[in-house]
């Protein structure tokens, strides 16, 4: 069973930010000399948004089904700012996903099976065993425990498709 532990949406406001402004408004900090971006919490749902200069807007979300919840909190927050919000469009950029596939596996064997393009393994540097599926936009880390991070789908379907190749391969071999 995938687990989403984190998703990531954009939205593009369409003109540049006051962020001092916004700051100021939303009583959050803000420090342009260490991050230049404005970084605001929601508790319900449970979110990060950060505000960006050029008007894109990246928010960190839990669940797929948060989004919804989330929407209107936005425009009340935007409302707050004196942003228009009319015909905002959100967009998916990442969801993350875990999973485990209950056996322990041989990194060193599972490299030359998963096919050594689209591999990358160094025990050296990293302990996981990076795989990227391109037809999915999934790139999976592997570990030797079973457990499986998944990364870079847009749609949880896509990550479900990638986990389900990788178990073929594991499962054929």
């Amino acid at each position: 069973m995938l687990n989403i532990v984190n998703v990531v949406i954009t939205a593009n406001l369409g003109i540049p930010l006051d962020l001092t402004d916004i700051a100021a408004k939303l009583d959050a900090p803000y420090n342009p000399e260490k991050f230049d971006g404005v970084v605001y919490r929601t508790e319900r749902p449970r979110s990060t948004i950060i505000f960006l200069k050029n008007g894109k807007v990246v928010c960190n979300l839990k669940k797929i089904e948060d989004i919804k919840k989330w929407q209107p909190v936005f425009e009340d927050i935007l409302k707050i700012v004196d942003i228009e919000h009319a015909g905002i469009e959100i967009e998916v950029q990442n969801i993350v996903t875990t999973t485990d596939l209950g056996k322990t596996l041989d990194l060193a064997h599972l490299t030359v099976r998963l096919g050594l393009e689209n591999v990358e393994y160094h025990p050296e540097s990293f302990v996981g065993l990076v795989y990227r599926i391109p037809e999915y936009n999934a790139t999976l880390m592997i570990f030797r425990t079973g457990k499986v991070n998944i990364l870079g789908t847009k749609k949880p379907g896509d990550a479900e498709h990638a986990f389900n190749k990788l178990r073929n391969i594991i499962n054929n071999d």
